[in-house]
């Protein structure tokens, strides 16, 4: 099978692949470590939540993606690193038992003169399991190696340039950790910030991670690391995502003195691997709010903030947007 290069996209073309089983245990365990609400490890108390049942992390359902692409075609490829993810959203729960099937669709491609030898592929995903029910859609860009320099490649070619994701609006930081990881909405305060923690991001880290959801060699092996452009073995883009989500569930538990009700998040958008992140690194992540509002269903609100996760060097390596529901006690 021969490589597939930046050359080789074509906007428009779609890619259906995948019969990816959500195994239980699998389930359970990836939540225990990145994901631990009740809805996500108690098959009883999911009961009763806005997910009906026991159902996947939304991230373990994104790091199954990525396997199904590594796994079909992706893997075959020419990709030198993620950009980002444009856009995210969980549409359905995915439960203990489902079969992931996938369709990508290439929507454009764009020429990176500051790297003559690469170019930005963007694709949309759609994710439906065993019933043919969509669970999941998903933008996302990756640098691919080109087989033409770009010198050669652009002769009498009009200019591209790079996708750019949109950031959103500042707002004022006030330290308001209750205000900014609230139990209810009318608690959430639009700037408040929150510290969450660090993951020291270690070989053994990085590889259990990667061997089940990431494969690619730089993610596994110290001397792939070595020989690749990063230098170093870095961590999946989602891996890191994921490390971001299991310290703000702890720093939840621990400001709600123990007990944790379940939030259910409808997805998230404008997600940049801004830097990479590298064997040893620690990453010190955040969360701030930056909107609040009543949806249109009764007794529910959306709080949305901006997260991020900066390096022992200073420098910010990931940042997302992300919404969560939340209660709206009576009036």
């Amino acid at each position: 099978m021969s490589l597939l290069t930046f050359e080789d996209f074509r906007p428009g073309e779609t890619r259906t692949y995948g019969d990816y089983l959500i195994d239980e245990g699998e389930l359970l365990a990836f939540s225990a470590a990145y994901d631990a609400q009740p809805f996500h490890l108690d098959a009883e108390a999911a009961k009763d939540t806005i997910l009906g049942g026991l159902a996947a992390s939304g991230w373990q359902v994104c790091s199954a993606l990525m396997r199904m692409m590594i796994d079909s075609w992706l893997g075959e490829s020419s990709v030198l690193a993620g950009i980002g993810i444009e856009d995210n959203r969980w549409l359905a729960p995915v439960r203990a038992g489902d079969r992931l099937t996938a369709t990508t669709t290439t929507l454009e491609k764009s020429d990176l003169r500051s790297r003559p030898g690469a170019g930005i592929v963007k694709v949309q995903t759609s994710l439906r399991n065993q019933d043919g029910r969509e669970v999941m859609t998903q933008t996302i860009s990756n640098l691919f190696a080109r087989r033409t320099p770009l010198a050669e490649a652009l002769a009498g070619a009009p200019r591209r340039s790079a996708p750019n994701a949109q950031d959103a609006a500042p707002s004022e930081r006030i330290d308001d950790p209750l205000g900014a990881m609230p139990e209810d909405f009318a608690r959430a305060r639009v700037g408040a910030f929150a510290e969450l923690g660090e993951t020291l991001f270690t070989a053994e880290l990085i590889r259990d991670y990667a061997l089940k959801y990431d494969p690619a060699p730089f993610h596994i092996d110290e001397e792939a690391g070595k020989a690749h452009l990063l230098g170093a073995m870095s961590a999946a883009g989602l891996h890191t995502a994921s490390c971001w989500m299991s310290h703000f569930i702890e720093t939840r538990r621990r400001l709600a003195g123990g007990e944790l009700a379940s939030r259910a998040s409808p997805g998230f958008r404008d997600m940049l691997w801004r830097r990479p992140v590298l064997l040893g690194d620690r990453i010190a992540f955040s969360t701030q709010v930056i909107a609040k509002r009543e949806t249109s269903k009764p007794g529910v609100g959306l709080i949305t903030s901006r997260n991020r996760g900066v390096n022992q060097r200073g420098e910010l390596v990931i940042d997302f947007v992300a919404a969560v529901f939340a209660p709206v006690a009576p009036a």
